[in-house]
């Protein structure tokens, strides 16, 4: 009788410690081969932000996570319990150098159920910290993202950013760079020599204020068309 007990038992701890162990992930996440399981799910922590996957050895290996242009990427999050304990609202943090030391919290525009009712899978939606530019892996162009659920659940996944985010920043720099000569030629053009005026002080005057006037705006246009040619 005791035996059977204790066989019946130890049944159970292990069914409840399979259940504990793993509740809700992200995917794609690196070191995962194939479907993501219950036993891909880790438990992050300030001392193992992504759990116990190797990233130095998985970072470049991994299917990333592309982000859009404007900064947002979209996730998929399982759970593999139902309620709290499989909740699929997670917090997310970006490291912009993928080394797994320097998280800093990004914002979730979509997220999961706190509480489904059953086991599935949601998109959850997130948003690149402001002026992110992603260095990590060989390519230089990836971050990590650490998803971690509200029962303390989840993992890491891969952020690829694109080249289309670097190229709209340094275009919008061009863009206001040229806007700003554009101003400079406008004041340089008003307040330069030009010819004498003739038939009076007054009359000389109005011409010149009239002349900058157009002027200016031309030496704008100009700057603009010039802009529009680079790109």
């Amino acid at each position: 009788m005791f035996s059977t007990k204790a066989v019946f038992g130890a049944i159970l701890a292990l069914a409840f410690s399979v259940q504990v162990s793993a509740h809700a992930g992200a995917t794609p996440a690196p070191g995962v081969a194939g479907q993501f399981t219950r036993g891909d799910v880790e438990r992050p922590s300030t001392a193992n932000p992504c759990g116990e996957v190797n990233i130095a050895q998985n970072l470049n290996t991994a299917t990333p996570i592309v982000a859009a242009a404007d900064g947002t990427f979209t996730a998929t999050v399982q759970n593999f319990n139902g309620g709290r304990d499989g909740s699929r609202q997670f917090t997310v943090a970006i490291d912009a150098a993928a080394a797994g030391t320097n998280f800093v919290p990004a914002t979730v525009t979509k997220n999961g159920d706190a509480a489904p009712a059953a086991v599935g899978t949601e998109q959850l939606v997130g948003q690149l910290p402001a002026g992110t530019t992603c260095t990590g892996g060989q390519a230089g162009n990836l971050c990590l993202a650490q998803f971690k659920s509200s029962a303390g659940f989840g993992n890491c996944a891969v952020i690829q950013q694109g080249a289309a985010a670097t190229g709209n920043a340094a275009a919008g720099n061009t863009v206001a760079g040229a806007i700003g000569a554009g101003a400079a030629a406008a004041s340089a053009t008003g307040t330069g020599r030009g010819r004498r005026p003739q038939g009076g002080p007054g009359r000389g005057r109005n011409a010149a204020a009239t002349a900058a006037g157009t002027r200016a705006p031309r030496a704008l246009l100009h700057a603009l068309r010039t802009v529009e040619e680079k790109l």
